[in-house]
């Protein structure tokens, strides 16, 4: 019975923490903004009634759709090209071999530092955003994948060889419900990456996103702006998890206490 009531009580504990997490950093915030003056850090207050203007004109909403959509794109792009090279090293042993440590070495590269290049040939549209932020995704979601690959269990290929399935069936039924977990865990880091990588590529170009509309505040000294961004874009991150949250709990209801959000 004590476990019981203890495990029933253990969400709201949980929410009640958050809560007061919550409240403990926004008095921090409310303090140094005392402390330090309004260039320096905004007033909360002022934060959010700025992100109340931006909703009410609209514009909000136009920041936030270029982000979103660039943020998708390269994520979906680095995913699609993570799991099909993920699987290819995976059949085969000597392409792992001759193409694992190049992959990996690459990783060391700092991504941003390729946008000059990006930029000379693709031009200042969204096309170099959308590179940088699928290869901030690849490298997430391909470290990932092929460490799922790799810990299936080899007594399931064995018991589909003497059912005679298909390699495609083996595939569809062993290899791709086995790496799921592995999946989201991936796509739990890479997508609040896409999204940072995204608004940090508006900085340097772009003429609508929640990065532009951060850069075009700094630039003008306006430091209620700055926050009021930085305060979308955290919020855009929590929603896109909450999200994610969701689609675990769907994909994963068949493993009980598998769940990286905890069950909450």
């Amino acid at each position: 019975m004590s476990n019981t009531n203890a495990s029933s009580a253990s969400p709201r504990t949980v929410r009640a923490g958050r809560w007061l997490l919550l409240a403990a950093l926004i008095a921090l915030w409310q303090w140094s903004h005392l402390k330090l003056g309004n260039h320096t850090i905004a007033a909360p207050l002022q934060t959010v009634e700025r992100v109340w203007q931006l909703t009410a004109s609209g514009e909000l909403w136009t920041h936030i759709e270029a982000t979103a959509r660039v943020s998708f794109i390269g994520l979906v792009l680095g995913w699609i090209a993570a799991v099909i090279v993920s699987f290819a090293l995976y059949r085969s042993e000597r392409l792992a071999a001759a193409l694992e440590p190049y992959l990996l070495a690459s990783m060391g590269i700092p991504k941003f530092a390729l946008a000059p290049l990006l930029i000379l040939w693709f031009g200042i549209g969204a096309a170099p955003k959308v590179v940088v932020v699928s290869l901030m995704v690849f490298y997430v979601v391909f470290v990932t994948a092929l460490s799922g690959l790799r810990a299936v269990d080899m007594r399931l290929f064995a018991m589909s060889q003497l059912v005679g399935a298909s390699r495609w069936r083996v595939t569809r039924e062993v290899l791709l419900p086995s790496i799921v977990p592995y999946m989201l865990s991936g796509l739990k880091i890479a997508i609040p990456r896409a999204i940072s990588a995204t608004v940090v590529g508006e900085f340097l170009v772009a003429d609508s996103g929640l990065g532009f509309y951060i850069e075009q505040s700094r630039q003008t000294a306006d430091t209620v702006g700055v926050y009021a961004g930085l305060v979308i874009v955290t919020v855009l991150v929590l929603c896109s998890d909450a999200l994610l949250g969701l689609l675990e709990r769907r994909l994963l209801a068949w493993r009980p206490g598998a769940s990286l959000h905890g069950g909450h």
